[in-house]
């Protein structure tokens, strides 16, 4: 099994990462963090055991990269001087399993905060985001909104669920298998098959935002499943709720 877990003054702690969540306080223009793992693969069928890693930083910046290492055992460590802001630090670790290799993700939710208010750039969206129906000027134009940055973080929900697993050549795993749920099972009891699909997609795709509840409601007329999602964001701990619809 290959699977990460934290160091702390060069000592592996042997706990399994989930997330790690640091504040640094230096001046205004950010300060140093430094995030260290262990990555570990104990599957003694495979000859060499060798692991690679890298982690991105998600500041801009190119992930750094960890060589292959055989033995099974690899400890990472990376120091990044960061601006004010709030980051998901992404390590992502590999064996060479043939023929499709193993891949375990950890995520680290960064906040660096500065004792000195820094003016925060207006209407800059940091990620993708599609339009929204709101019935203005009319219900069959959409509105771009560019001032609020819930509606990125729902604009990035949506696309990746309504992503099936596949559809990217280039990111095949991105995406869920929910349109083959929903389309291929009785809809009783299909709640908990799809909160575990999208508590899965989001802790690899989308770790800004939390699931709450969700609610499944089919409109046989039309042919179509929507999924109810109440959401918070875990940069502001603010909830959010949006709509997503499946059509045969």
């Amino acid at each position: 099994m290959l699977y990460a877990t934290q160091v702390i003054n060069g000592v592996d702690t042997g706990t399994v990462i989930t997330s790690v969540t640091m504040t640094a306080q230096d001046n205004e223009k950010g300060a140093s963090v430094t995030v260290a793992a262990a990555i570990h693969e104990d599957d003694t069928a495979l000859p060499q055991r060798n692991v690679s890693a890298s982690l991105d930083w998600n500041d801009g910046s190119a992930a750094v990269s960890f060589p292959k290492t055989a033995g099974g055992l690899l400890t990472v460590s990376s120091t990044k001087v960061l601006r004010p802001g709030t980051y998901v630090v992404r390590l992502r670790a590999q064996n060479y399993r043939i023929p499709t290799e193993n891949v375990a993700n950890v995520n680290f939710f960064v906040t660096i905060t500065s004792p000195i208010p820094v003016q925060q750039p207006q209407n800059i969206l940091f990620g993708p985001i599609m339009p929204r129906d709101t019935g203005f000027p009319n219900a069959s134009q959409w509105e771009f909104n560019t001032n609020y940055d819930l509606y990125v973080l729902e604009s990035s929900v949506k696309m990746l669920l309504l992503t099936s697993k596949g559809d990217r050549v280039m990111e095949p795993d991105y995406g869920t298998n929910i349109r083959n749920l929903i389309f291929e099972s009785q809809l009783d009891g299909i709640e908990s098959l799809i909160q575990e699909e999208i508590v899965a997609a989001f802790a690899v795709w989308e770790p800004r935002v939390a699931l709450q509840a969700i609610t499944v409601e089919s409109d046989p007329n039309n042919r179509s499943v929507s999924l109810n999602l109440t959401l918070i964001s875990r940069l502001n701990s603010q909830p959010f709720n949006t709509s997503v619809a499946f059509v045969k």
